[in-house]
């Protein structure tokens, strides 16, 4: 997207000039020679327009961008930013915000989206998020359709809610992506983020019991598998007079997915990476570290995360198309982690 601008990736000033217009949270860039009066206007999308900006987002990479558009949202999976007004689907001009990130489905990686999606269903029964979120087919493809938690609808009208991620309030450097997982070989290396530098963030925030949701968040990453929870998927909500940590967002299942099956989490449990090494014991243990605490409060916290995660596993439809050994291995994470062991490996991955 830089290139397609003619500036350099490492230009802060030139990309909030040229993507400053829409980005996470609710700060907006406008340009100096924007006119008195402006007013954000779209694009209406035909099916054939929605499928064409899904398959440039995959080719490209582009968020569905027009030349003139100015919205940018970071991470790894093609993704666009559309606005939806009832059930219309509208492709923003200029600073007009979005309201939904769409991910279309891949042909190297068709079970992602769905495994998302039934990750954001276990999310919402164990009232761990609340946004919406949908599996839309178009024609042959799929794709996935996430309200975005930032973006606040009332008919037309979008309003912005200042959302920070962990990595920016930990003042992690943004040019390269390493520096939002912690450090493996240097675990209190001071340039990467720890579950406990999250923590003593979450600690000073507002909300009910902030790090007891902290520490609900980080054993539901573990109970799927979650290999990809970094700093920028951790996030805080700046509202008036009042800051709280975000719900949960971005917990995908990657260590069933083809090809994304690297048992290093982003963040140490009780010094350990390992996800297979990890145990209750272990999440028990790290916590008390955290200074607010007590290991009542740390015990019950966790038993009730895998009660809750049991309960969802029971009630929550399963989605046809799921990778192989998905909800099997999920099973398997609870079972190991209520009986006090470590969740080690499947002895083999069955198809469910």
């Amino acid at each position: 997207m830089t290139r397609e601008r003619g500036i350099n990736d490492n230009d802060l000033f030139g990309i909030l000039r040229e993507f400053g217009g829409s980005i996470g949270g609710a700060l907006t860039f406008r340009l100096p020679n924007e006119r008195p009066h402006y007013s954000p206007s779209y694009d209406e999308l035909s099916d054939s327009d929605l499928n064409r900006l899904l398959k440039k987002s995959v080719e490209e990479h582009d968020l569905g961008q027009r030349e003139d558009s100015r919205s940018m949202i970071p991470g790894f999976q093609p993704k666009l930013l559309l606005a939806r007004f009832g059930d219309t689907w509208l492709q923003p001009h200029g600073r007009a915000h979005s309201t939904h990130i769409v991910k279309p489905q891949l042909k190297s990686r068709p079970r992602g989206i769905l495994d998302e999606f039934y990750s954001h269903e276990l999310t919402r029964a164990m009232g761990l998020s609340t946004f919406r979120s949908e599996i839309t087919s178009l024609g042959t493809a799929k794709y996935l359709a996430i309200e975005r938690f930032d973006r606040s609808v009332n008919g037309e009208t979008i309003t912005l809610v200042h959302q920070e991620d962990a990595a920016q309030a930990l003042g992690l450097n943004w040019l390269g992506d390493s520096a939002k997982v912690q450090n493996a070989d240097r675990r209190h290396d001071p340039n990467r983020p720890s579950a406990y530098a999250i923590a003593e963030i979450v600690a000073s925030l507002n909300g009910e019991k902030p790090l007891v949701q902290w520490l609900r968040q980080l054993t539901y990453r573990v109970l799927v598998g979650d290999n990809d929870g970094h700093t920028k998927n951790v996030g805080i909500l700046h509202l008036p007079g009042v800051d709280t940590l975000t719900e949960l967002y971005d917990a995908v299942p990657n260590l069933y997915q083809e090809g994304r099956i690297d048992w290093t989490m982003a963040l140490a449990i009780d010094r350990q990476f390992d996800h297979r090494r990890i145990s209750v014991e272990r999440l028990i243990n790290e916590a008390p570290g955290w200074g607010a605490l007590g290991n009542t409060v740390i015990e019950a916290t966790i038993t009730d995360t895998l009660l809750d995660f049991e309960n969802a596993l029971n009630t929550v439809p399963v989605p046809p198309g799921l990778s192989d050994g998905l909800t099997s291995g999920l099973a398997w994470n609870l079972s190991r982690l209520q009986a006090g062991l470590e969740i080690s490996e499947p002895r083999r991955r069955t198809r469910d």
